[in-house]
This record gives C-alpha cells, sequence and structure tokens, in this order.
C-alpha cells in the first residue's frame, strides 16, 4: 500500500478531521509508553536529540526511573542531522519511523489501516488559515472532554493566542536555489546543505533548513518563564506533536525542489551511502532496527516508505523562477547529472570586533576590500547594460552578475528561541518594518545553544549563517547610494535580548561570488 500523506487544513484541521482525531488518539497510546521502550514517544523524541535537565524541568524525564540500555541510547539517541547535507534525508527517516508507530497504535484502536502523517503547509497563500497553528493542536481537550495529547502548554511562550505565524517567516526562497550541496567557506549553502560527516551540532544551514525550518521551529515554541518552548530547542523538539506535522512539510518541499526542472540531488557517494563514523538508524513497528541511508530515502514510493504527498509538484510559477537565475551549461544539465560546482568565494571584507547583541539589538560596519568591491559593481553595471541592449529573451546567454553574500559567523548563545533580523545599510532612524527592502535575511535561533557547548563536535563554535544580499548590493548600486567600502549591518531581534541569553557573533564578513 501507497500511503498519502494529506495537508493538516484538508478538512478544517479540527477534531472533525479524522486524520487529526486518530493521530491524537495515536500520540496518546505512544505517551503512555516507558521512556525505556523504543516504540515509545519518548524514546522516539530523544532521538532527535535529549537533555535530561530541560526534560525534567518540562516533567518528561524523572530521575530515577526506568532508561533504556546503554547500547540502545548510544544507538539511537541524539541522533538529528542538523547544518549538513544529510538533513533532509534523515528527518525522511525519522518521520516515517514514527508514522509507523502512530499508525499501528491507530490500528490497534481500531483506526484507519490506511492512516498517514498529515503536514502543515504553513506557506499555502490559498488558504487564509494556513499559518495559524491548526485548531487540534490548540484545543486541551478532545470532543469527549479527555485530555487532547497534541496540546503543548510550552508552545505558547509568546503569549498570543491564537498562535499564527508571521508571513515574512514561511517564504520558500529555498525552493529557488538551483544546486542542493553548498561550496561552504564564505560561499551558499545550497539548498540542502554543506558536505559533511555525520553532524548531530554543526555549522552552516542549508537553505531549507535555515528558513523555513529553524524559524518555524522557533516561531512555534517561543520563550515562556521556563526558558525556550518544547519547539524552540533541538532536544526538546520531538516532543511537541506539531513538530511532525512541520517536518512532514519540509519532507514535502525536498519533493517540490525536485520536482523543478534541473534540481538533482547529490551523486556523490558520501552523500548517497550516508556518514561512515555513524550510520543512520530508526525503530520499527515489529522490534527491528532499520538502517538506512541518503539513497533509500529518494524514492518514497518505494519500501519500505511507501508515501506519497497530495500536493508535491513545484507550481508553474516557482518551476519557472527556479530555473530563470542559471542559463543552461553544455554537459552539465543533462538528465542525471549535477550542475557544475560553483566557483570559490573571495573573502571582500569583515567587521572590525566580536559582537555582543543584548537589548534591542547590535549595529556594526563591515570594512571592505575597494578593489574587489569595485568588481563586484562592474558586475552589476555589466549585466544593466545587458539588459538595456537585448531586451528581448533568449537573444543570447547574458553575462551574470556577481553573487555578493553575507557571513553572519560563529552565532553563540546560552539558549535558544531568539528571532533575529539582519538588514543591511538601514539608515539611522529608520523603521525596520520600513525598509524591507534592506532586509537581509532573518536568524532562528535554533541549535545555537547546543552548538555552543564546548563537548559538541565542533568545540562550541556556535552556527553561521550565509545570506544572499546581492539584490540589495545591486539596488543601492544602482540608486548611487553604496559606498565602495563600506557596509553597515543591522542585528535586531524581534523581542528584546538580555545579558543571560549569552548572545555574541564572532566576525560578520561579505564575500564575493564569481559567477
Amino acid at each position: 500500500m501507497v500511503y498519502v500523506r494529506k495537508s493538516v487544513w484538508a478538512n478544517g484541521g479540527g477534531f472533525s478531521d479524522p486524520i487529526l482525531f486518530w493521530y491524537a488518539k495515536g500520540v496518546g497510546a505512544l505517551k503512555q509508553k516507558p521512556l525505556s521502550d523504543k516504540t515509545g514517544w519518548r524514546f522516539m523524541a530523544a532521538v532527535h536529540g535529549i537533555d535530561k535537565n530541560l526534560w525534567q524541568q518540562y516533567g518528561y524525564y524523572t530521575p530515577g526511573e526506568t532508561m533504556p540500555s546503554q547500547a540502545d541510547q548510544d544507538l539511537f539517541w541524539n541522533q538529528c542531522q542538523h547544518q549538513t547535507w544529510y538533513f533532509i534525508p534523515w528527518h525522511r527517516g525519522y518521520v516515517w519511523s514514527i508514522e509507523g508507530l502512530v499508525r499501528a497504535e491507530i490500528v490497534k484502536q481500531g483506526g484507519p489501516a490506511d492512516w498517514a502523517m498529515p503536514y502543515w503547509n504553513y506557506s499555502d497563500t490559498q488558504n487564509p488559515q494556513a499559518r495559524m497553528l491548526p485548531p487540534a493542536f490548540a484545543c486541551k481537550t478532545l470532543p469527549d472532554n479527555s485530555e487532547n495529547p497534541l496540546y503543548v502548554a510550552q508552545r505558547y511562550g509568546q503569549g498570543t493566542l491564537p498562535l499564527v505565524l508571521p508571513a515574512a517567516d514561511v517564504t520558500l526562497e529555498a525552493l529557488l536555489q538551483p544546486r542542493f550541496t553548498g561550496t561552504g567557506a564564505g560561499a551558499l549553502s545550497g539548498f540542502g546543505g554543506l558536505k559533511t560527516g555525520f553532524s548531530h551540532s554543526g555549522m552552516v544551514s542549508g537553505r531549507l533548513e535555515n528558513h523555513p525550518h529553524n524559524i518555524v521551529h522557533v516561531d512555534v515554541g517561543g520563550e515562556n518563564n521556563m526558558g525556550p518552548g518544547l519547539m524552540s530547542d533541538p532536544d526538546t523538539a520531538g516532543l511537541d506533536p506539531i513538530f511532525w506535522l512541520h517536518h512532514a512539510n519540509i519532507d514535502r518541499l525536498w519533493m517540490v525542489w525536485n520536482s523543478t526542472p534541473g534540481h538533482l540531488n547529490p551523486t556523490d557517494a558520501a552523500w548517497l551511502n550516508g556518514p561512515m563514523d555513524r550510520k543512520f538508524v530508526m525503530p520499527t513497528v515489529d522490534g527491528t532496527d532499520y538502517f538506512y541511508t541518503p539513497d533509500e530515502m529518494q524514492d518514497t514510493t518505494a519500501a519500505p516508505l511507501n508515501y506519497i504527498y497530495d500536493q508535491q509538484q513545484a507550481s508553474a510559477n516557482v518551476a519557472r523562477m527556479a530555473a530563470a537565475p542559471v542559463a543552461p551549461q553544455a554537459g552539465t544539465q543533462a538528465k542525471g547529472m549535477a550542475m557544475e560546482d560553483e566557483k570559490p568565494a573571495e573573502l571582500v571584507g569583515a567587521n572590525a570586533a566580536k559582537l555582543s547583541l543584548v537589548g534591542v539589538g547590535a549595529k556594526t560596519s563591515v570594512k571592505l576590500d575597494s578593489a574587489l568591491s569595485r568588481k563586484v559593481t562592474q558586475s552589476f553595471k555589466s549585466m544593466r547594460t545587458f539588459a538595456a541592449s537585448s531586451p528581448t529573451a533568449g537573444d543570447a546567454t547574458p553575462t551574470t552578475s556577481d553573487h555578493v553574500l553575507l557571513n553572519i559567523e560563529n552565532i553563540r548563545a546560552a539558549r535558544d528561541a531568539a528571532v533575529v533580523d539582519v538588514y543591511v545599510n538601514l539608515p539611522d532612524g529608520a523603521k525596520p518594518e520600513d525598509r524591507l527592502d534592506l532586509l537581509a535575511g532573518t536568524i532562528g535561533f535554533f541549535g545555537v545553544r547546543k552548538a555552543s557547548l564546548p563537548d559538541q563536535p565542533h568545540g562550541g563554535m556556535g552556527i553561521s549563517e550565509v545570506f544572499d544580499i546581492t539584490r540589495i548590493v545591486e539596488n543601492l548600486e544602482a540608486e548611487g547610494t553604496l559606498a565602495v567600502d563600506n557596509l553597515s549591518i543591522d542585528l535586531i531581534p524581534r523581542k528584546a535580548v538580555s545579558e543571560d541569553a549569552g548572545i555574541t557573533v564572532e566576525r560578520i564578513s561579505v564575500y564575493r561570488q564569481e559567477q
């Protein structure tokens, strides 16, 4: 049987939808199982990540309770892949695993044997309710007045009901990335991320992981007087039932990206076969351990995955926009072949000192190498000259302008849940909301705390974000307001940051990537 995953809003988003009613019943059954049970709710959440202190704080762990064997903990727990090209395929296997466990409990209770995990398409512009947390997750009780297993109080840290995601946080620019894998070293991070080994706490996110994945986690989790909500921290996120619908949608967006002509998954054996240092593994309904590779996650219609989405094709508009920025290159766009690698990025300049982000924000100046900066502006002028002389599409292959990339390097924090907007050349006294044309991007602090700990694989180096600011810089240059030797950068948190959040940025830099 091939299961069909449907939108959470397909039948109103409430318990009149049997998919959501039975999801609640299945989740409720899994929550009754002890932490030591591989098929239980808490065990599966710990596969993503577990911090016993945080779990105890929120009532999900009691010191002294029976734990899984150390062998099972070492094999399964703290396994989630972030800031890596394995992010998407690892999570595909993870959602598939919980889907099977929930379905088994539903069938035991007399529910439908064809139940499949719904997805939360918060980017659906045709649905005015799309960005709202579906009602089934917002009410405390089921229709029979029993406790609702889908309700989590810790996700309401922002103090507003109903919970509605900001429109700017669910845009899908990631789908326009032509390459799956980024090149690193200050350059674009690609749709799926940078090439790494096993990466439970990495450095640079791919575009899909950065936005909408990270930011939706933080928007839903928020922060309250107990600390970050469940969804705001990777070590607690899997405890929230909405986590799985969020990741089903991220998984669906991978299918949408794949449906765009020219968008291809990596063919590198290091991606196809997965990391050598630790294999991916999930519990299954029959008690066996399922080891898998990214290659085995590519075709969802084949066993053991056996599912499709009711909406998984790129719209004509997305496909057209995604294909437009990169002209076909001989020998690189044939079926089954990846686009040729991008050229290395070149450092144009950086700010002078480490930043501390406290209160309403921080501002810094990036000193640019004048000669390299002029190369960038010349590429913009060449592009405009071509456009003016060749108004008819298809007359010739245009000269492409250089990419200008803003790197926010080694972000560290004592806790997750902050949301920071990054602006370029924001005039003094200007309201940020009035100058969205200068918004480089948004950083959702999901996983920053863990990446800042010195015992993590990267030694507490934090995370870094890369934003393509080509459009902003090109517009400033065309307006005549771009200084060739300097850019100002504003980091503006959406909520005032306290000193104990410990947010610092080691360096802010600008790179040029020739096309």
